[in-house]
């Protein structure tokens, strides 16, 4: 053999071994690991996936056929991502059988190495360093198996915890969701200065952030039920706090301020996780309702009983301060996730003095 030989050896067997281990990094941080920053074969595979069912689903006409494009998202992720360890593990081995000499050629190491993965055995090398090797295989080959089958309900189950709540608000606050029909609500069922509600949506955005921070694919995932968002769902949560701040003292507005700053964090992670996913929608206009629509929520209110502040001038510059906050990134990802305008996100802006 030729040193020139001996050195592409060498340099494919190295290359196998980083892709092994580049699979087991991926399936760790994928599967295992609770960090932020997720894994980056997860995030590309995601990519891919994203643009091209949203290029599909951005030439819909209606939102309920871009939601029902959308839906092939999760499952085509999942599908695209296993391929892609399993390409990964089996190209691996296959450079380690052929330059160590297990297999005389690469086509014949790929086909050992195929038969040891989908543990079939129907081409187990001779030798027992080979079939040492094919039990290594087989175990990763299991090991993306039981992935596929016991990770999937963890996505599952992070989206229904997302819509029972996302239900909950639009049974509250119409069909198409506004937020001072939501405050309305609230103030005509005495929960509006109760802890317990905006802790409840301050865990929600929190579990919002930590799902899609794994797996930022979930933020595009669209809801079971037609023309609901869960972008809307955040966008009337998060209004309403801003309304109640500015418009009402009470016990359970500390609740609502921590409720609207986690919902504010949740916004601009996903944001970060989303940024490189292109955008086939159109340029959206900030999320805001008109002065006349918020003195006449501060007027119904106060009819049921709510500390509406005397200066609705000043209140309304609060307001309209606090949505600030959160315009920017609501209009982003209404563009990324294809959102329409008539379920919620985005409104127009009207000013008023």
């Amino acid at each position: 053999m030729s040193i020139i030989q001996l050195l592409v050896r060498i340099g494919a067997m190295l290359a196998g071994a980083a892709l092994l281990a580049c699979f087991l990094l991926s399936a760790s941080r994928a599967a295992l690991v609770n960090r932020h920053r997720g894994d980056w074969i997860a995030h590309g595979v995601g990519r891919l996936v994203c643009s091209a069912v949203s290029r599909l689903a951005a030439s819909r006409a209606q939102y309920a056929a871009v939601q029902d494009a959308l839906a092939w998202i999760l499952p085509l992720y999942i599908l695209s991502l296993i391929v892609t360890w399993f390409l990964l593990v089996q190209t691996g081995f296959s450079l380690i059988l052929w330059s160590s000499h297990i297999e005389p050629s690469f086509l014949k190491a790929f086909l050992a190495s195929g038969s040891a993965l989908s543990t079939l055995g129907f081409l187990t090398p001779d030798g027992a360093a080979g079939q040492g090797l094919a039990i290594l295989e087989g175990a990763m080959g299991l090991g993306v198996v039981v992935f596929f089958f016991t990770f999937i309900p963890g996505y599952q189950s992070a989206i229904q915890a997302r819509e029972l709540r996302i239900a909950w608000l639009y049974a509250r606050s119409g069909v198409t969701p506004r937020s001072f029909v939501f405050v309305e609500w609230l103030q005509h069922s005495g929960n509006i200065d109760a802890n317990e509600v905006w802790e409840r949506w301050e865990d929600w955005f929190r579990l919002l952030a930590e799902t899609v921070a794994i797996a930022p694919v979930l933020a595009i995932v669209p809801t079971l039920h037609r023309r609901q968002s869960w972008l809307s769902a955040s966008a009337v949560v998060l209004d309403a706090a801003s309304f109640c701040l500015a418009t009402m003292e009470g016990r359970g507005m500390a609740a609502a301020s921590i409720c609207r700053t986690t919902g504010i964090e949740a916004l601009n992670l996903i944001v970060s996780k989303l940024r490189s996913h292109k955008a086939f929608g159109e340029p959206a206009p900030a999320f805001r309702s008109t002065r006349a629509e918020f003195d006449a929520c501060c007027a119904r209110t106060a009819i049921l009983g709510a500390p509406i502040k005397a200066d609705l001038n000043a209140a309304w510059q609060r307001y309209l301060e606090l949505r600030k906050e959160f315009d920017r990134p609501l209009s982003d990802l209404a563009v990324k996730l294809l959102i329409a305008s008539d379920i919620g996100v985005p409104q127009p802006v009207v000013s008023a003095a």
